[in-house]
């Protein structure tokens, strides 16, 4: 190559490298330092937080990376790419609620990043600014950033699919994005199951029928991406199935399709559950944006995927809040849109729209820390410490959360293992004890002996002979016996 090519090749380097501006940087960092305060504000709040932190620790703690445990018992509700991760930041840091949120907290930070990185490919900064500050403002973005579960990094890899998509029909066919956005489907089906293949064909559907385009489906046929997921997922379900057969009936048949089809999971809403999710968890600015039909590329993209969510969620039998969170960052874009045919820069009602979040998770943290607190196992671990330590007994309860904190396992007795929340232990329990891996215990008498013993408060029982209240709340009653060593 000449030197006039090699010239003329890096001064196109040079034009489209464009350095990113400081108001969309501090906004990215506001984002990064909200969801830190957020993470070492509060405790681990249960049962989501507690136990997902808990199956964690027991994963750093055994180094098994293919079965996820809970209280020694395999927890197959999900499969373990949240918990490998949450479990490499227990290694480095412990066992503080820092550690199993720094996933969620990464996963928000790059969605983030990738909303600005596209606004910015196919739009311009002020677009990125809007839609980058209306996503990082939105309740149910903002308040689940720095959450231990499973939603805000599988909101990462489904925003890598349509960001990717919209760049694809913007500037033209990449294998390399494609290979990224085949590796984002494949870590959401690691992080949540076949859930993210719903949304990468549903999404691609709808947006595809959104911009009257068949060019949306045309990723999908990208075999080598089809590989890497194969590989990927499928050998990790491979690896799980070799180990417990009955898991792939329970993944497929009850997990997804009675979930999605029927009560068994008793989460049954009403039709008005989505669109009121979406205006509450965007508040204010789902009630004050001039919204228009999008008329970008990027943004009949996010509508796409946000007409996916509406339909699909709506008709599903299974609904929780949380569920809605990875169409968050793609309304903001539509929203941004919107805003930008008003004016060019940030208008005075999107400015108090944005400050919003911010100012009603600062000024309402005293409350918000002891509503956490009293749903948390912080209180219960901190009595058990102060009193002296040494080995639990939960009978017919459990406190995940209090488990991670005092980084150890507990007995656990339970002839159903209720107390463990699990759908997976306890439409498995026969099988789990058949293969002598069933870690709980029918009777007190069969436990080892312990220190501490942790009832609920509501199921009321003759306390323990020569044992001393040392904790009570609402949720356990904890003992320490007098005749117990540590």
């Amino acid at each position: 190559m000449s030197h006039t090519q090699l010239n003329k090749q890096a001064a196109r380097g040079a034009a489209a490298y464009r350095p990113w501006p400081a108001p969309l940087l501090a906004a990215l960092c506001g984002a990064l330092l909200l969801s830190l305060w957020v993470a070492l504000r509060f405790p681990l709040l249960d049962p989501d937080e507690g136990r997902n932190a808990e199956v964690a620790r027991e994963m750093a703690a055994s180094g098994d990376l293919v079965i996820p445990h809970l209280a020694g018992v395999p927890y197959l509700d999900k499969p373990p790419a949240l918990f490998a991760a949450a479990a490499a930041a227990v290694r480095i840091f412990g066992p503080r609620p820092f550690a199993p949120r720094l996933p969620a907290m990464i996963a928000s930070l790059a969605a983030l990043l990738l909303l600005a990185q596209m606004a910015r490919s196919c739009a311009d900064d002020s677009q990125a600014l809007r839609a980058t500050l209306l996503a990082a403002s939105a309740p149910l973005f903002a308040g689940l950033s720095a959450y231990v579960i499973f939603d805000m990094p599988l909101a990462f890899c489904v925003t890598v699919l349509w960001t990717g998509l919209a760049r694809e029909l913007t500037t033209g066919v990449s294998n390399s994005r494609r290979a990224w956005m085949y590796a984002a489907l494949a870590l959401g089906v690691l992080l949540k199951g076949p859930i993210m293949l719903g949304w990468a064909l549903g999404g691609s559907l709808a947006t595809a029928i959104v911009m009257r385009r068949r060019s949306a489906l045309g990723w999908l046929t990208w075999w080598p991406g089809w590989l890497l997921v194969i590989g990927l997922g499928g050998g990790w379900f491979a690896l799980a199935l070799r180990r417990h057969p009955e898991f792939a009936h329970y993944a497929f048949v009850e997990e997804s399709l009675e979930r999605l089809t029927t009560s068994s999971f008793h989460r049954e809403q009403p039709w008005w559950f989505v669109p009121v999710v979406l205006v509450a968890g965007t508040l204010p600015w789902s009630v004050v944006t001039p919204w228009r039909w999008p008329v970008s590329v990027p943004g009949k993209v996010a509508a796409g995927f946000v007409l996916f969510a509406c339909v699909f969620f709506s008709l599903s039998h299974s609904k929780l809040v949380t569920y809605l969170l990875p169409v968050v960052p793609a309304l903001a874009y539509i929203a941004a849109e919107a805003w930008g045919r008003r004016a060019a820069s940030l208008p005075r009602p999107l400015l108090i729209a944005l400050l919003f979040t911010p100012l009603v998770l600062v000024a309402g943290s005293p409350w918000l820390y002891g509503y956490v607190r009293s749903h948390s196992g912080a209180a219960l671990a901190a009595a058990i410490r102060s009193s002296g330590g040494g080995n639990v007994r939960y009978e017919d309860c459990y406190s995940p959360g209090t488990d991670f904190l005092l980084d150890r396992g507990s007995a656990v007795v339970s002839e159903t293992g209720a107390p463990l929340t699990s759908n997976y232990i306890l439409r498995y329990r026969d099988l789990l004890r058949q293969r002598g891996q069933w870690r709980l215990y029918p009777t007190a008498a069969a436990a080892p002996p312990a220190a501490v013993i942790v009832r609920a408060t509501k199921n009321p029982t003759a306390p323990p002979p020569d044992g001393q209240v040392i904790f009570q709340d609402a949720r356990y009653t904890a003992w320490r016996l007098a005749s117990a060593g540590n």
